[in-house]
C-alpha cells in the first residue's frame, strides 16, 4: 500500500491573467495535496541478521508535526511482532509513561504484515519538536521490518 493521491499541477496557458483568486486556490489545493501525502515510514532491523529483541531500537526527532490516521507495517519474513510508540517533547527523553499507541499497537501475528486504518485508542497527534521512541514489546522471528504512520501534516519546526 504505497498510493499518494495529489491534485495534478496547475498548468498556465499563454496570455491567461492569473488573478490573485486563481493563484491562491492553486497554492491551497497543492498545500493540501502535500500535507495528506506525509506518510513517514521508519525502518529497523539487526545488522548482524538476528531475531529482533525487545526494548528501544532508536529514537527519532520529529521535524512536521503529523496526525496520525493509521500504521502499516512489514517485516522480512514470517513471524510476530508488536511494536510500542512513546513520544516526549525535545529534550524530554520519551519512557513507557509517554506511550500513544493506547490497544491498538503495531502488530504483525503469524505473517509478514499488519495493518490499522481506524485507531481508537491512539493518541494521534506528533506536534513538530516531538522525539518518537520505538520500543519492541515482543518479538519470533523477524530481522527486520518498517513501519509507515499514514496521517496529515499538523505542522513544521
Amino acid at each position: 500500500r504505497c498510493e499518494v493521491l495529489m491534485a495534478a499541477p496547475r498548468t498556465w496557458v499563454t496570455s491567461e491573467l492569473v488573478t490573485a483568486s486563481i493563484m491562491n486556490a492553486h497554492v491551497r489545493d497543492m498545500f493540501v495535496a502535500l500535507a495528506a501525502s506525509k506518510s513517514p515510514a521508519f525502518s529497523f532491523g539487526d545488522p548482524g541478521g538476528a531475531v529482533l529483541t525487545t526494548g528501544v531500537k532508536f529514537i527519532v526527532p520529529i521535524r512536521f508535526g503529523i496526525r496520525v490516521s493509521g500504521w502499516t507495517l512489514c517485516s522480512d519474513q514470517t513471524g510476530s511482532i508488536v511494536l510500542d510508540l512513546w513520544r516526549a517533547t525535545y529534550p524530554t527523553v520519551p519512557t513507557v509513561a509517554n506511550t500513544i499507541t493506547g490497544t491498538e499497537k503495531p502488530t504483525i501475528a503469524a505473517s509478514r504484515v499488519g495493518q490499522d486504518l481506524t485507531l481508537s485508542s491512539w493518541t494521534t497527534d506528533i506536534p513538530a519538536g516531538s522525539l518518537l521512541a520505538f520500543n519492541i514489546d515482543s518479538c519470533t522471528s523477524i530481522k527486520q521490518g518498517t513501519l509507515t504512520l499514514d496521517g496529515n501534516l499538523l505542522d513544521l519546526l
